[in-house]
């Protein structure tokens, strides 16, 4: 079970401005030739900083490197990463939509996502459709599944799904209290998500531990699932040949332990999977460090899983091709203010464990200098009232309106003073801004 590499982090998924990440549901792109991944809540910046998007798209090569973000007809190298559609974050109605899973049946891409007032309080589940992965829309009929108080089906929480012939077939839990068993479903594959799911197994659930997040791929001819065993705290895959199969007799794998690895979640089977082959299967997992979010990132495992059937040789994926970037500015040429101001945000967004010194020779970390300065500036900048307040609470129009002014000034002056307390010369800084602005 090696630890293969981590996929997001610093001067991984910094060029497409999302630093801190979790889960990494993949498919294969045939549009694109390349493996697109769905993240959770993710952020621009390491520990949890900057913009907030859940869920976005990052596209991968073979090697699990990054190689841009789609756009409407190909890939962007040097593109930022694209929430799949609007809503505001932490809203009166819930605090963020986690996906699930996604898949591609006939001319449409389609995503289960969680709509979450809060981890473990998920209050429906939704089904939004793509034709490129970029725009995206409500499923039409919009398929919602309620789970408020106690509706529905209390495996339809948390799903993943693949075709197998003529079916799709879907595996659930719960949410992410992971206190369920799971369940699976199959439904026509001209019917997904819409039609009505056909109950297997007579309704009992196929494995009846708990479980967290989930992933079911069909790989060369066998059926394989993923799942974050919470009992055993460890994330494990079963296959079996056929997906009605009885999958407690199914061959295991073990691939990643919390005892090594701790605070994990996820699991989720690289496209480029194969089974018996030594360290063959490719899984992506989580890991949060609650207590200070560092980690929050995504980690490629492999082990070794052998089919329960004969393999079916499938057609080679083509090698990804990176995009060919564009031409960079040369040295000296004009930036927008947006641009410099972006940049100095990501010289400051490194661990905060790095050291700096300050002009005045003092040596402590970047979180202490954080720490620092984010007490000195909270004062000056409290515009009334004790704005600004958390965007979740309740306000009028003019509270927002001050909102918005009071963050705007807080974080520029954190910003600046940060700088400068690492020896950066905001003045000159400053003097580029005017200059662009002509």
């Amino acid at each position: 079970m090696p630890n293969d590499k981590p996929v997001t982090g610093v001067n991984i998924t910094t060029r497409v401005a999302m630093e801190a990440a979790d889960l990494g549901i993949m498919r294969w792109d045939e549009q694109r030739s390349a493996v697109a991944a769905m993240f959770g809540d993710n952020f621009e910046f390491w520990r949890m900083g900057g913009e907030w998007q859940s869920p976005s798209i990052v596209m991968y090569g073979s090697n699990a490197n990054v190689v841009g973000v789609p756009t409407k007809t190909g890939i962007d190298p040097n593109g930022r990463r694209k929430q799949l559609w609007d809503y505001p974050h932490n809203n009166p109605d819930y605090s963020t939509i986690l996906p699930c899973d996604f898949i591609r049946v006939g001319d449409w891409w389609y995503v289960a996502a969680m709509v979450t007032a809060g981890l473990g309080h998920e209050k429906r589940t939704v089904f939004w459709r793509s034709r490129d992965l970029y725009d995206w829309e409500k499923t039409d009929p919009y398929v919602s599944l309620n789970h408020q108080n106690n509706a529905g089906h209390p495996g339809t929480v948390m799903l993943t799904f693949d075709q197998v012939g003529d079916w799709v077939y879907i595996f659930g839990t719960g949410g992410l209290q992971r206190n369920r068993p799971i369940w699976s479903w199959r439904v026509k594959a001209t019917q997904f998500p819409y039609g009505d799911w056909e109950t297997l197994n007579n309704g009992n659930p196929i494995l009846s531990d708990q479980y967290g997040e989930l992933c079911f791929r069909y790989i060369q001819g066998n059926c394989v699932l993923s799942f974050f065993d919470v009992g055993q705290y460890k994330q494990s895959a079963i296959t079996v040949k056929n997906p009605t199969d009885d999958w407690r007799t199914g061959n295991r794998v073990d691939y990643a332990h919390g005892q090594h690895f701790p605070q994990l979640y996820g699991g989720y089977i690289s496209p480029f999977s194969k089974l018996n082959e030594p360290n063959g299967m490719k899984f992506w997992v989580s890991q949060w460090n609650t207590s200070n979010n560092d980690p929050y990132h995504v980690v490629q495992f492999s082990d070794t899983l052998h089919a329960m059937g004969p393999l079916v040789e499938e057609v080679p994926k083509p090698i990804p091709v990176p995009p060919t970037p564009e031409p960079k500015p040369p040295p000296g040429g004009t930036m927008t203010p947006q641009e410099l101001y972006e940049l100095l945000l990501r010289e400051l967004a490194a661990s905060g464990s790095v050291k700096i010194t300050t002009p005045e020779g003092v040596n402590i970390t970047l979180r202490e200098a954080v720490e620092q300065i984010y007490w000195k500036e909270r004062g000056p900048h409290d515009m009334s009232n004790g704005r600004p307040r958390h965007p979740g609470l309740d306000d009028d129009q003019l509270g927002h309106v001050l909102n918005t002014r009071a963050e705007g000034l807080f974080t520029q002056a954190v910003v600046c003073a940060l700088a400068e307390k690492a020896g950066v010369n905001v003045g000159s800084i400053y003097q580029k801004v005017q200059e662009s602005l002509g």
